[in-house]
């Protein structure tokens, strides 16, 4: 019994460790961490989906999100150094990862075959246009075995089917 206890103390000074270094638990961090696990989950069916499934992509993709909590970490510190009563530093870096994150949703759902509003896959056709790779990718691509190198899903299905039938064209046109 008393290893039990160990354990749930432990786990309750490690949880307690990471919520004070992350500015506490509020919404905006429950509403980060709600996106993330979807965002993840969503691409990995997304990837299943269209057969590129790739576990150096998924590995990198992981970390990413990791950064992702160590930049907030890094803003909560900045506040304080501040002097910041309220955490200014760290709201706006949350909200930006709450907005990647879901457009990353949003845009995994539509390659599994959700239905999305017209207007909304038109911001999405927008925003996805012609976005630089990230790096995430550019790393996954340089770590990943050559047998195992797959484009990631979100680079070779435009959100737009008519956009994504123009594609088609221009690369019938290019292979002629």
């Amino acid at each position: 019994m008393r290893t039990q206890q160990a354990l749930e103390g432990a786990v309750a000074i490690v949880a307690t460790s990471v919520t004070a270094l992350l500015g506490g638990w509020d919404v905006a961090l429950k509403l980060l961490v709600t996106l993330m696990v979807i965002d993840y989950v969503s691409g990995f069916l997304a990837a299943l989906k269209h057969k590129r499934l790739n576990s150096d992509v998924m590995f990198w993709g992981g970390i990413r999100k990791g950064v992702v909590f160590g930049v907030i970490i890094i803003a909560v510190l900045a506040d304080e150094m501040l002097n910041n009563s309220n955490p200014v530093l760290r709201t706006l870096v949350i909200y930006y990862y709450i907005a990647r994150e879901a457009l990353s949703v949003t845009e995994n759902s539509a390659l599994i075959g959700v239905p999305m509003p017209e207007k909304l896959v038109e911001v999405l056709a927008q925003l996805q246009g012609d976005k630089p790779e990230p790096t995430i990718d550019r790393i996954a691509l340089d770590v990943a075995p050559l047998d195992e190198q797959v484009k990631p899903v979100s680079r070779e299905i435009p959100i737009d089917s008519e956009l994504a039938e123009k594609e088609v064209i221009a690369t019938k046109e290019e292979d002629k």
